[in-house]
């Protein structure tokens, strides 16, 4: 039996303007930590929970001796915040699931992602930071293009707009980014071909997990992954996806490709969106892959794989105790 400390969010207050921008993931925290909470209880471990605040350090101390650690808080004033989090975390002894400080900066900030991944080869879309509407265009940036916040999760920031054919609407989609999520906005050449989502688990040995290709229904009129086709859980996954092995091979070799240049521990999921030749190319890496069965992409792959999340938890758990000792004996 384990004493697990289990970090998250409580539900914000939000006004309705804020509620537009982000009309789910503010709670999704909580939902998330119901779930979990209710897995490690059937295994008859023993859960500590602890809302994340000012004062975490004092709280997880205040907590007795614990085990491990698993954390579902994406920051306490906001998203922008959540690898300080894990910055909290590694200044403790004690295990904790999910990437370190270094890897989750880096891939909360896509634009830095994205440069890792250049320098390490792993395939990626040409792309820009704007910091103003006003930037200058690179020349190896062709149109149409795509525009999100550079640092944001959950679909936030990304409309029907966010594909943008032309300069006038690179710009005022920049524009909509930078006024919106007070942060910069990230452009990167489209990618028109079929999209998948991509569960890894495991530290040492990471494994990719059953891919499932995301589709959007017509109702939508879109084929963008807006945040409000997320919200209403209104994508369609196919799992397994109906690839070809040689496709998804490709598919699997790319994700574990960024997964280690990224430096990531016990999982994460990357998004991967084929290219005009039909080629894989990340699009994102979520180091903190949201784990609400019947909603996340990542629980579906995982039951898929044969793992409940009660078997998802404990894995996990495992999977960061191990890596820890690992670490403490080298």
């Amino acid at each position: 039996m384990y004493k697990i400390g289990l970090v998250y969010n409580e539900p914000k207050k939000q006004s309705s303007a804020e509620k537009t921008l982000d009309p789910r993931s503010y709670r999704q925290p909580a939902i998330i930590a119901d779930h979990i909470e209710e897995a490690f209880v059937s295994r008859s471990h023993q859960v500590k929970r602890i809302p994340a605040s000012l004062n975490l350090l004092q709280d997880i101390q205040a907590a007795g001796e614990l085990d491990v650690i698993f954390n579902v808080c994406t920051g306490i004033n906001s998203k922008q915040e959540q690898a300080n989090i894990f910055a909290l975390l590694e200044l403790l002894d004690i295990p904790f699931v999910g990437s370190g400080l270094i890897t989750q900066a880096a891939a909360l900030n896509k634009a830095n992602a994205n440069a890792v991944f250049a320098a390490a080869g792993v395939p990626i879309s040409a792309f820009q930071t704007f910091f103003t509407a006003k930037d200058s265009l690179y020349s190896d940036m062709n149109f149409p293009m795509f525009v999100k916040p550079v640092h944001e999760g959950s679909a936030l920031g990304i409309t029907a707009d966010s594909l943008v054919q032309n300069e006038a609407e690179l710009r005022r989609q920049v524009s909509y980014v930078i006024q919106n999520f007070k942060q910069a906005a990230l452009v990167e050449g489209y990618l028109p071909g079929r999209e998948f989502s991509v569960a890894i688990l495991g530290t040492k040995d990471p494994k990719v997990l059953p891919i499932t290709e995301l589709k959007i229904p017509e109702k939508y009129g879109t084929n963008v992954q807006t945040v409000d086709v997320k919200a209403e859980n209104g994508v369609k996954r196919i799992c397994p996806a109906e690839i070809t092995p040689e496709l998804t091979d490709k598919i699997a070799a790319t994700a574990l490709q960024a997964y280690k240049a990224l430096q990531c521990s016990e999982l994460a999921r990357v998004d991967i969106k084929l290219d005009e030749k039909g080629k894989p190319n990340i699009i994102e890496l979520n180091t903190m892959p949201a784990l609400e069965p019947g909603y996340a992409h990542y629980p579906l792959m995982a039951e898929e794989a044969g793992y409940s999340l009660s078997d998802l938890v404990e894995t996990l758990v495992e999977e960061a105790i191990d890596d820890w000792k690992r670490k403490k004996a080298a």
